[in-house]
């Protein structure tokens, strides 16, 4: 330390020897932060599927490349749903504590075809964010949060939409099931499963050329808005419960595993490599951040589904199959250093605010120092590596219920559901039904044990010491967090089937309208519990 002939510190020393420690006295030319944001999710993309994460795999290149200039996430936590997960990437809250859930018996979070769900106007979301700030911003792809006319997403900040408001299912009768919309904008352009539609050509069982057509819409959106800041959201939902491709990629994957799931994969990698293409053909590499992301892992019941090794479990459970999920944030114009990997603990809500400090702005501060509801700035720990600023806990939510939660390297299960996937198995945890475990809950160490095969103690008795000195700050932490929210009814009970897509904005100009003959009855939102269909 420079000190004064009396003893004290000299001031311009001091603010001399700072300035010379600075960022940016030691970068006279620091690299602006990029203009642009790319965000790129995927439905029911396990762990195994990408090579970045299993590099047996050869079905991702494209996908790979991004994190040679970007950071890949080894522990990013989905919700137990693709809309809980789109919802809180969207607003940077978990979306339980907004109301995001139903209080039926499944306890489940993923939104049904005829559920009246709207985005209520106390929340805000990232579109809405960036148009304030000049940005022109797009949706394409599968939008999850409500398919009535009110619900679309250009009331929520998003200037343009071209995709699908409801769940790609099997063929509708329009009796029952009206056949569901393909949208730009607001309206209705097409009936998905009419085969005179270009946007469709569902030649033959999984088969269609619906990604195709958002790519090329995806590359004249770039194109078009190249010269002023943009925010692009793509949906891909190709490899979701009947996974489909278009006829160029049937049977692409005859040399790996050579099933609809793969050949659909293979195009959803083309779909970012024409993305990198698009974005060196503008010289906007440098100025996009890119994010690449799966809000849900792959599905247990499906025979052609992802895999989610080594990981227990599939979509919609609270075991690490069922929320643990690949994810790169890339950016050439941002220098991650030698930090490629990270094993911080996130959520979809850090996602959110750390996409908007990447791109030079100021994130909301938390409510409370622990950040139970909100979206913690990981940028200095993604770029740096300093992980002084980091989410210390995981929490794990089906519907409303709190079900499982970690903490560095120990995970406690305090209430119990699992699928039945073939071959595992688990004791104390594999149940088609909502177990209370909260007497005794099942604790895991899931750096040692990521499968959660083998569990420390719980469930019916306590055997192991470590159980007993770990599980009371494990405790506190979940009361802390539950003492976080407050919780009622939440926004997810009310269905009908008037709801359904039987008369949606510009049918009557197409003549794409489906009468409406079955009784209006609202009625709550629910599924068998013992379906597994709560994703």
């Amino acid at each position: 330390m420079i000190s004064s002939p009396a003893g004290n510190t000299a001031p311009g020393w001091t603010l001399l020897l700072a300035l010379l420690l600075s960022p940016v006295w030691c970068d006279p030319d620091p690299q602006p932060p990029p203009s642009n944001l790319i965000v790129i999710t995927v439905d029911e993309l396990g762990w195994a599927d990408v090579g970045a994460y299993s590099p047996w795999r050869s079905d991702t290149p494209n996908i790979d490349q991004l994190a040679s200039s970007g950071v890949v996430l080894d522990d990013l936590y989905a919700e137990t749903s693709s809309t809980a997960s789109s919802a809180t990437f969207l607003s940077g809250k978990l979306a339980v504590s907004w109301g995001l859930y139903s209080s039926n018996n499944a306890e489940d979070t993923q939104l049904k075809e005829d559920s009246g769900f709207v985005l209520p106007s106390t929340v805000k979301i990232l579109p809405q964010v960036l148009k304030s700030k000049g940005y022109t911003t797009k949706y394409i792809g599968r939008w999850n949060l409500g398919q009535r006319s009110e619900a679309n997403p250009t009331n929520f900040g998003f200037d343009s939409f071209l995709g699908t408001v409801s769940d790609r299912g099997p063929k509708y009768d329009n009796l029952r099931f009206p056949n569901i919309g393909f949208y730009r904008n607001e309206k209705i352009v097409a009936r998905m499963y009419d085969s005179k539609t270009a946007e469709d050509d569902l030649l033959a069982d999984g088969v269609s050329n619906l990604t195709k057509v958002y790519t090329d819409d995806m590359e004249v959106f770039i194109s078009k808005t190249k010269d002023s800041p943009f925010y692009l959201h793509v949906c891909l939902d190709a490899l979701r419960h009947r996974p489909y491709r278009s006829p160029k990629f049937v049977d692409s994957s005859a040399d790996t595993r050579s099933t609809n799931f793969t050949d659909a994969l293979k195009e959803v990698d083309e779909f970012v490599g024409v993305v990198t293409k698009a974005l060196k053909d503008t010289e906007l590499v440098e100025k996009t951040l890119v994010i690449f992301a799966s809000q849900s892992t792959a599905l247990a019941s499906h025979y052609e589904a992802g895999s989610n090794s080594p990981f227990t479990g599939a979509t919609g459970d609270s075991t690490e199959g069922g929320v643990r999920v690949p994810a790169i944030i890339s950016c050439p114009g941002i220098d991650f250093g030698e930090n490629r990997r990270s094993k911080q603990l996130m959520n979809f809500a850090d996602l959110h605010t750390t996409s908007l400090s990447m791109l030079g702005f100021t994130p909301g501060e938390c409510e409370e120092p622990k950040c139970v509801k909100e979206g913690m700035d990981m940028t200095k720990s993604l770029v740096t590596g300093n992980t002084a600023e980091h989410r210390d806990v995981i929490t794990i939510f089906r519907g409303r219920t709190l079900m499982a939660l970690r903490k560095g390297r120990y995970k406690v299960h305090l209430m119990s559901r699992s699928s039945f996937v073939p071959g595992q198995f688990l004791d104390n945890l594999t149940s088609y039904k909502l177990r209370n475990t909260t007497e005794l809950p099942v604790l895991f160490d899931v750096i040692a044990d990521p499968g959660e095969r083998f569990f420390i103690s719980g469930g019916f008795e306590v055997s192991s010491g470590r159980y007993t000195d770990e599980l009371p700050e494990l405790r506190e932490e979940a009361e802390y967090v539950q003492g976080q929210l407050t919780l009622s009814g939440g926004l997810l009970n009310e269905c009908d089937v008037k709801w359904r897509e039987w008369t949606p904005t510009g049918c009557l100009d197409l003549e794409l309208c489906v009468e409406f003959t079955r009784e209006s009855k609202p009625r709550m939102c629910s599924i068998p519990e013992w379906t597994g269909l709560g994703i």
